[in-house]
């Protein structure tokens, strides 16, 4: 009975989240929805084949995404970062891990599932937050009860996978046709249980604050004025014309380059003329555009100089001002991410044979803030002159721990090879010496 009030559990919460999640996705991917302030705007503007929009939603989740970057990962044991690091370039976690950033930055929500196969492979991968979901604990949120995948099977029948401690359900359904629903839980029944032997469901849910939810009707009014600014656009181009006479002007038509013939008047009322109304300003529309897009970046704290075109004047340190509130952001969009990645990176080392509690692996992230070289390069050497170790620096950089290792590597040899050339120009100096100052071997 409980695993069919799961099923059931499951099956609604992945359902009734669907629409909402594809209308997220559309406004960061496209096509956006198109909306009108009154139904009778609505109804004129049907007829409009074109689509216009202006997707100021997929820069603000770009803007964070890009810097999201993980690395790899870090523990205190040698041996374990080795294993990570061999399970990191294997499984790319660095691309799966920006779909599951992409898709929480979009939706507030996304699911990496761990498992090991049959034939002893780890495997890592991202999964669509239309596809799964995670139930928790009722008293206890942060512990979950069960996880669930819906998806499609190749043979024409969907599959919903139940995920526990103890055990995996696969159940499933009849087959359906192509672009078919099922509405009801009771269409799946349970076709094959598995035990789960390492006692972790291996669901994992990165969950973020999602990135355009605040701003998803400033998108919309945005691209409400691009579409009436090229539907007046086609006014200006070819504008409407009108003619007072009392001839009839038979079959002319509106358009450009044609020429006309029109009667003159009889002296008599009003005589035969010709003009044109008056095409609507199109600049109006894109300095609107602009300042609702600007709000659009205040709201989501993204730097303006991703909206203007010009800023290639802008210095280092004015720079890092305009950025400094997104990096907050992206920091902290670090430390809601991080707390899964490391419990990500612990199963994957429990699937590999080891043994780690999470709190004990760090996720190294590439740079959130923008590189200043030379900026970096003194801030560097003033923590060197007040007694930072160096290698403590440059961690704090980003860097990472071969990458640190590479870099003392090349030091020694390039001490190795200072001392060489020092030792060389010492001898010559030595044979200079004696040649101007021989010695009286007869003395």
């Amino acid at each position: 009975m409980m695993a069919n009030n799961d099923l059931e559990i499951a099956f609604n919460n992945i359902r009734n989240k669907r629409s909402d999640l594809d209308l997220l996705f559309n406004y960061v991917n496209g096509p956006q929805p198109l909306k009108y302030s009154t139904e009778r705007l609505t109804d004129y503007f049907n007829n409009i084949n074109a689509h216009f929009e202006l997707n100021w939603c997929s820069v603000i989740v770009d803007a964070t995404l890009d810097r999201l970057q993980i690395t790899g990962f870090d523990t205190k044991e040698k041996t374990t970062n080795a294993k990570l690091k061999v399970l990191f370039d294997k499984l790319h976690l660095d691309i799966e891990a920006d779909k599951a950033h992409c898709a929480s930055l979009s939706t507030s929500q996304a699911f990496v599932i761990v498992w090991k196969e049959a034939d002893g492979q780890i495997v890592a991968y991202y999964n669509d937050p239309r596809l799964c979901c995670v139930i928790y604990e009722d008293a206890n949120p942060r512990n979950k009860r069960f996880a669930a995948k819906w998806f499609n099977l190749t043979d024409g029948r969907q599959e919903i996978t139940l995920y526990y401690t103890d055990r995996i359900e696969h159940w499933t359904s009849v087959k359906v046709q192509t672009g078919t629903g099922l509405d009801k839980a009771s269409s799946f029944t349970m076709e094959s249980a598995e035990a789960n032997p390492f006692g972790v469901i291996p669901v994992f849910e990165l969950k973020s604050q999602g990135e355009i939810f605040k701003v998803l009707t400033v998108q919309d009014a945005i691209n409400k004025l691009m579409a009436d600014m090229m539907v007046s656009s086609d006014f200006a181009t070819a504008p409407l014309r009108w003619y007072i006479g009392n001839a009839d002007p038979g079959t002319i038509k509106n358009a450009p380059n044609l020429w006309a013939w029109f009667p003159a008047g009889d002296g008599q009322g009003q005589q035969a003329s010709v003009g044109q109304f008056d095409a609507t300003g199109l600049n109006n529309y894109s300095v609107e555009m602009d300042n609702l897009a600007n709000r659009m970046f205040v709201i989501t704290r993204t730097p303006k100089h991703y909206l203007m075109s010009t800023g290639a004047n802008i210095s280092g340190e004015a720079l890092l001002a305009m950025e400094a509130p997104l990096v907050k952001k992206c920091k902290k969009r670090q430390r809601e991410f991080s707390s899964q990645w490391q419990d990500i990176a612990a199963f994957m080392l429990q699937l590999d044979g080891a043994i780690v509690d999470p709190s004990d692996i760090s996720v190294i992230w590439d740079r959130v803030e923008s590189i200043q070289p030379f900026t970096e390069a003194q801030a560097r050497q003033l923590g060197v002159n007040t007694g930072i170790p160096l290698i403590t620096l440059l961690k704090r950089e980003g860097w990472t721990d071969a990458e640190i290792e590479g870099m003392q590597d090349d030091k020694k040899l390039q001490d190795k090879a200072e001392q060489t050339v020092a030792q060389a120009v010492l001898n010559d100096l030595r044979i200079e010496q004696n040649q101007q100052n021989p010695q009286d071997v007869n003395a």
